[in-house]
């Protein structure tokens, strides 16, 4: 009894754990969301304005609005003189929103995709922290969405990460994905979202695409958006264990069998995440977007590391 206890216990995220993250990140910072860009696409983007300034928004003229940020191309287009808004880089909260669903709840080495969520999102905040930002977000899950004000204190970050704990042991096994989750919260990051924010997309970004891309091109047009792809190995590729029954998450809970030494239905399986994996890029390059994929059986800090969101 004891030993299953404590079987099921490790499934779940500690808060112990998740606070630890704080004392290996002191040197550690964000790194600007132009620079990810640059870095995954090769993109040049001049929406920067001197030191200390970040692009914010497009709106029309008015008087003292400095001439030197006319949008020319929206004015030619509206026949109305339009004007970029900027605002100053340290009043930009950062902004976590993380995804703990049943469809997150699985994992085949290491941890769970719920828990290393949790991992990423703690990992984010406290490096904020560290450089005197606030930090806030919201943590979802199939039966309700959470919105914590960003505060600039150890407090609130630990009120957030806690709050996903809660939120993770809720769920007791893996489901179908909810269509509903990521349309609700970010309907909800619209209503609170200031100008200028940070917003950190942490979960399964292939469902986000399917269900939410609309909110997420409404998110988009004042604020700086990073997404990250939570995957674990299984879900890439079948190894080869003969017939195994397993469940179609991405369309519903019916089980199915499938041959896995046939090497044709391994890469029909292989070739499916692939197609889908390669949607979810298309959009979110589309809308100058960010986008990385992290393993659930990746370390937490050397991969945000090595896709260079922090430095």
């Amino acid at each position: 009894m004891s030993d299953k206890s404590q079987q099921s216990d490790s499934l779940y995220s500690e808060l112990p754990d998740l606070v630890a993250f704080r004392f290996h990140v002191k040197q550690k910072k964000l790194n600007h969301q132009q620079n990810l860009l640059a870095a995954n696409s090769g993109d040049h983007l001049a929406i920067r304005k001197g030191r200390g300034m970040t692009f914010s928004e497009v709106r029309q003229y008015q008087p003292g609005d400095d001439i030197r940020h006319i949008d020319w191309r929206v004015t030619a287009r509206t026949q109305k003189t339009h004007t970029k808004v900027f605002v100053e880089e340290h009043e930009r909260p950062t902004l976590l929103v993380t995804e703990q669903t049943p469809h997150l709840f699985f994992g085949s080495k290491v941890r769970l995709k719920t828990a290393q969520a949790l991992n990423l999102s703690a990992v984010l905040a406290w490096v904020s922290l560290n450089h005197n930002e606030r930090v806030g977000g919201i943590t979802f899950n199939h039966l309700q969405t959470l919105w914590i004000p960003p505060r600039r204190s150890p407090k609130t970050v630990l009120h957030l990460l806690q709050k996903g704990i809660e939120l993770q042991h809720q769920i007791n096994r893996p489901m179908a994905p909810d269509t509903q989750a990521w349309v609700d919260t970010l309907t909800q990051l619209i209503k609170v979202n200031k100008p200028g924010n940070k917003v950190f997309l942490i979960g399964d970004m292939m469902q986000l695409v399917k269900h939410a891309a609309p909110q997420l091109h409404k998110l988009k047009h004042n604020t700086d958006i990073t997404a990250i792809h939570i995957y674990d190995n299984l879900e890439r590729e079948l190894p080869k264990l003969g017939w195994l029954s397993m469940t179609q998450s991405f369309v519903g809970d019916k089980l199915i069998k499938l041959d896995s030494f046939r090497a044709k239905t391994r890469d029909s399986y292989s070739t499916l995440y692939k197609e889908q994996w390669h949607e979810t890029q298309e959009l979110f390059s589309k809308l100058k977007i960010p986008l990385v994929e992290i393993g659930t059986h990746q370390e937490p800090l050397m991969a945000l590391i090595q896709h260079k969101l922090i430095q």
